[in-house]
């Protein structure tokens, strides 16, 4: 079994790692970030990228969740991305042979984002946020590649490592259910039910990516294959997310339906939203017929667990500066300001859309260049890549429900961004080695 194995090869990672939410439980915070920032440090100076990536990962993880034990990660990933983007400065050289398509085809979204900052209320802030949506953009296809090009079964590592984190997440709430859930629903580790619905979605998306592109995925052991799947549906059932459920099935349908043409799935696609107002007025039937209405809270379809009142909020706020939006952390502000008169409506959080959220903090032209960067990097890939279309439109849906792709240094957007990099990552000439070994044969006859 590889899981075991990946274990044992990267004990001391897990240690450290593990360390930092132990520590978390004895020390005050900034001790935690103090430490798990060094100790990032010194796993950067091993020159093992897996193993870089993979603490970064868990930090972004841990970053999401609200568990006292883990509050020093919303701080240390603002150091390790600092730290990860100096040491690829200095450098350089070792990463000129990456590209980076993904950072350039939102590079003028960033460049807009930044611009936005000096308008913005609160400046500082505005400017820090749009400095690290560039950062991670520049920095998580970099480190990516060179990880997985460095090591041969990075991308059964990797599944490895979120494997353990989902079940960790089950195990908790097998041990203390009050910490692992959030009004009656599953969350394990993260910070609450649709995070980790969101989570599942993004993963669900990149494992299928590394299956198809990583030849080693293709030979994992049955047994780590149905561990893995095993806790992604129970994590994906009991965490009850309507928003991943709905996403990941249309993914594995576009995935199936992608051999007719990429204009044939657009078109599915075009009348699926079309109709998107009809589907959800009787979809309560449809739920009432399968007998699934209490598992998909049926009483709240109709309002939409509150995202209606979110979204004519967002509306309303977006006709005050309608083209170039408040700044970064504009949408954040707004909805803290608004939140005891949004309570009374029904509401609690933010936007509940990654659209609307940029629409208010970059306005009508932020949205548009980041959607452009989205339709570069999926129409760049598609007549090479049968599946990318499948995934452009489930991101497309999942960031329709929630805002993560409207911030950085969250554990959905480096998927999102890995995801496409290894979606645009060329192919080397197929069995160069046996090519070579050909050559060689033919040259001793």
């Amino acid at each position: 079994m590889y899981l075991k194995d990946h274990l044992l090869n990267y004990k001391e990672l897990y240690l450290i790692i593990f360390s930092w939410p132990l520590l978390g439980f004895v020390l005050p915070s900034i001790l935690v970030v103090v430490w798990s920032i060094v100790s990032f440090f010194l796993i950067l100076r091993m020159g093992d990228f897996t193993k870089v990536f993979i603490a970064f990962v868990y930090t972004l993880l841990f970053s999401d969740s609200y568990l006292k034990p883990l509050a020093f990660a919303s701080t240390a990933k603002i150091g390790m991305v600092l730290i990860l983007f100096t040491f690829i400065v200095t450098n350089i050289k070792d990463f000129k042979v990456f590209k980076n398509q993904v950072f350039i085809y939102f590079l003028p979204f960033i460049v807009l984002a930044l611009f936005a900052s000096f308008w913005s209320d609160q400046l500082v802030t505005s400017f820090q946020k749009s400095i690290s949506y560039g950062i991670i953009f520049f920095t998580a296809p970099l480190i990516f590649q060179k990880a997985y090009k460095d090591n041969k079964s990075f991308d059964q590592d990797v599944v490895s490592a979120y494997t353990i984190f989902l079940f960790v997440g089950v195990a908790l709430w097998l041990i203390n259910p009050f910490e692992a859930t959030l009004a009656g629903r599953f969350r394990g580790l993260m910070g609450n039910p649709n995070g980790m619905g969101t989570l599942l979605t993004m993963l669900g998306i990149f494992v299928y990516v590394l299956y198809q592109k990583g030849k080693n995925l293709q030979n994992l052991d049955k047994k780590s294959w149905y561990l893995f799947l095993g806790l992604f549906i129970v994590n994906l059932y009991l965490c009850g997310s309507r928003t991943a459920l709905f996403s990941l099935l249309m993914f594995l349908g576009f995935t199936r339906i992608r051999y007719f043409s990429n204009i044939g799935s657009l078109v599915i696609f075009i009348v699926l939203v079309a109709s998107s107002n009809y589907i959800l007025t009787n979809l309560p039937f449809i739920v009432l017929s399968l007998g699934l209405e209490e598992y998909l809270r049926i009483e709240t379809m109709a309002e939409g667990s509150g995202r209606f009142i979110a979204w004519n909020f967002a509306w309303e706020q977006i006709q005050n500066n309608f083209f170039l939006g408040g700044g970064f952390g504009f949408t954040e502000a707004i909805y803290k300001e608004y939140f005891h008169y949004l309570s009374q409506l029904g509401h609690q959080g933010n936007a509940h859309n990654s659209y609307l959220t940029l629409w208010l903090d970059t306005g009508l032209v932020g949205v548009l260049l980041f959607l452009l960067g989205i339709l570069r990097s999926m129409f760049g890939t598609a007549s090479k890549v049968p599946y990318a279309m499948a995934a452009m439109y489930t991101v497309i849906v999942s960031a329709n429900f929630e805002s993560w792709l409207a911030a950085s240094l969250n554990p959905f957007t480096i998927l999102f961004i890995v995801s496409l990099t290894l979606m645009m990552k060329e192919e080397a000439p197929a069995d160069a080695d046996n090519s070579a070994e050909m050559a060689l044969k033919k040259s001793d006859e």
